[in-house]
């Protein structure tokens, strides 16, 4: 009989709540490159989407950092997630998201070096919108393969063989 795979409350809420969070900050970040999304007469709300977008990034970073702590070092008994290496991997990749946001919006804070290596505030604007779609896309394969990996996902099966009674 296969196991059932056994993921604790915190990391399950944990998980979903950077979902939600990734959701805005995707939102508010392709609302940055892609103005028509929320019209030409309003640039209050232009503003408003870069500053929600940095704050929302600072709460993705945070709940990465609690994952990773919690995947790592404090991993509680009878946790067997199958696909713990892959979140993992989009944790770390969330920390660097989250420092190419800080250098995008922040040029010429502590990041500043990090700018200038990427070809300046336009270079890291560019690397930050090809990184918007770069987190969408691992996210979106890490939900396809959560659910290939779980009890109900479809499969396929061949119909057995049938006995013919003469």
């Amino acid at each position: 009989m296969k196991d059932r795979i056994n993921v604790p409350g915190p990391a399950r809420v944990m998980y979903r709540t950077y979902l939600a969070v990734l959701a805005l900050v995707l939102y508010t970040g392709f609302d940055t490159f892609h103005p028509f999304l929320s019209g030409w007469r309003y640039p209050w709300s232009m503003s408003l989407a870069g500053v929600f977008n940095f704050y929302l990034c600072w709460i993705l970073v945070l709940v990465a950092f609690v994952y990773l702590y919690y995947a790592i070092l404090g991993r509680p008994k009878g946790w067997n997630e199958p696909l713990g290496i892959f979140r993992i991997f989009i944790g770390l990749l969330t920390i660097w998201f989250f420092l190419l946001t800080f250098a995008a919006y922040r040029p010429n804070g502590w990041l500043n070096g990090l700018v200038h290596v990427l070809g300046g505030p336009v270079g890291t604007f560019k690397l930050y919108e090809l990184f918007l779609w770069v987190m969408l896309l691992v996210n979106v394969i890490y939900i396809y393969a959560r659910w290939v990996k779980s009890e109900r996902f479809p499969r396929l099966t061949s119909a057995g063989r049938t006995k013919k009674v003469v």
